[in-house]
């Protein structure tokens, strides 16, 4: 019975481990036959990277380039003739004449007996080669293949996230709904990584302006423009690989039911990858802010030592009164009070919700913040427009808007604007960072909610379409009590149209 349940799957486990050991193995190339299977194992990825972003470069004579590149970067020299074996090493078993599939005994415990099992790194590409045009072979990856490239969630961070994307939309296009399943929750786990670094960074930049430039991991090469381009062309690979659930009832019950669950992911998939474009492009606008406006902050840096200006200068030779010093002494330093006037960047963070009914019974209050973490993304637009228009009417005029404003309103007034929580985040997104109307469907108006929110007012009446071109920026009043009602707690701060 033991035995039994150790074997189990046995059969497909041997399969893998050979594709895996057969690699680079048997071919005499000299001084290189230590390296064949790094250098092989660098051909099948870059095969697979031009197969899954439809590049046709993928014929003998091309791997015979690939491999030669392969080389000079590796530092290693040999001639042409092992080149080519090593080439052919990866298309056929032996030798290139008979053209024979690769071949080992595996045993299978259904039979009990060894097997000749078969396979191949590579195969023909019907669709791209062309032989009717007298065009060469182009090869593409065996499913044998694939898998030693994914045998492992870090090899699978290799790739880029658009080669990624383009793997699944191949997936999904074969009808390979599980594998597909497989690939999303990749995508998924990839993305919430990425939103987690760029939060993990934009804390760190706060503490220490000069990790902008010391972040190794960052691209800094790479503009606004060509972030946000890529950004785009990610979006349409989403929404190329959706336009996919309209063919669902050509498939059969089961593969229907993996596919529902296939674009359930994606949605969710999608949604993330909005989020993660939002956060990048405002960190890129946030280091862009810094360099500006606080150029002192990347070469000034503390000469005062806690440990030894004031704890083994001070305390440790002079001594405390009392105890009650240390404490008053360590407490700003673990519980520090955040000051009113920041840089309008950090204005959001100065904000807060003072706390309701805070003597009712904890399980009420729990279940009342789980209800609002659940809605807090519901957007109404029908309210957000009606509370807007009216300030949209100003800044027509070249009149501004604070949001001080709301103290002076009636109490109807003031309870649809704290009805929502969005409704005052909308404004701090205003005051956070400007915003130029424009009258072209960007590709970033499902991430900006105040695009979003521009757009549905110029369906409403197209007098807005007046502010298009032009630039809504905010500034901080001084001299002026800030806003403090019911639920909120927020500075002075104005919008207004820039002349």
């Amino acid at each position: 019975m033991i035995m039994d349940l150790v074997q189990t799957g046995l059969n497909d486990r041997l399969k893998k481990i050979n594709v895996i050991r057969m690699l680079g193995n048997g071919i005499d190339i000299g001084e290189l036959t230590p390296y064949a299977h790094e250098i092989q194992l660098y051909i099948l990825l870059s095969i697979f990277r031009r197969e899954i972003t439809e590049n046709s470069n993928r014929t003998k004579n091309d791997m015979l380039y690939i491999t030669t590149d392969i080389l000079m970067e590796m530092k290693l020299e040999t001639t042409d003739k092992n080149i080519e074996r090593i080439v052919e090493g990866l298309l056929w078993y032996r030798g290139p004449d008979k053209q024979d599939p690769f071949s080992c005994p595996i045993y299978n415990e259904e039979t009990r007996n060894h097997e000749v099992y078969k396979f191949r790194y590579l195969k023909e590409d019907r669709e791209h080669s062309h032989w009717e045009q007298g065009g060469g072979t182009v090869y593409m990856l065996t499913e044998e293949a694939q898998e030693i490239i994914f045998v492992t969630r870090e090899m699978l961070e290799e790739f880029g996230f658009d080669v990624e994307q383009f793997y699944t939309l191949q997936l999904i296009k074969s009808g390979n709904f599980n594998k597909a399943l497989n690939s999303v929750s990749n995508l998924i786990a990839r993305v919430k990584t990425l939103i987690r670094r760029e939060k993990d960074y934009r804390l760190d930049i706060i503490r220490n302006p000069q990790m902008i430039f010391f972040d190794s991991k960052r691209d800094r090469k790479k503009n606004e423009q060509e972030v946000k381009n890529q950004f785009e062309d990610e979006r349409k690979t989403f929404e190329d690989m959706l336009s996919w659930k309209n063919r669902l009832e050509k498939f059969p019950k089961e593969k229907r039911e993996e596919g529902e669950r296939l674009f359930e992911e994606l949605e969710k998939a999608r949604m993330l990858h909005n989020q993660l474009a939002k956060v990048v492009i405002a960190n890129m606008a946030y280091e862009v802010k810094i360099r500006v406006n606080y150029p002192e902050s990347f070469w000034i840096t503390s000469r005062v030592s806690f440990k030894k200006d004031i704890w083994q200068n001070i305390i440790v030779k002079k001594g405390l009164p009392s105890f009650e010093y240390l404490e008053n002494l360590v407490a700003p330093l673990l519980s520090p009070e955040i000051e009113f006037i920041y840089p309008l960047d950090w204005a959001w963070e100065e904000q807060f919700v003072i706390k309701e009914n805070q003597g009712e019974v904890l399980d009420e209050t729990s279940f009342n913040e789980e209800r609002e973490y659940i809605n807090k993304n519901i957007v109404d637009w029908e309210l957000m427009v009606e509370l807007w228009e009216p300030i949209f009417d100003r800044f027509i005029k070249n009149e501004s808007f604070s949001i001080t404003e709301l103290r002076d309103m009636d109490k109807f007034n003031q309870n649809k604007w704290l009805s929502k929580r969005k409704n005052i985040e909308i404004f701090m997104m205003f005051v956070l960072t400007n915003l130029t109307f424009t009258d072209e469907k960007i590709e970033f108006e499902k991430m900006d909610e105040r695009m979003i929110l521009f757009n549905k007012l110029c369906n409403k009446d197209e007098k807005y379409k007046k502010l298009i071109g032009k630039t809504l920026i905010s500034k901080l009043e001084e001299n002026v009590m800030p806003l403090s009602l019911e639920k909120i707690f927020i500075s002075p701060y104005t919008l207004f149209i820039k002349r």
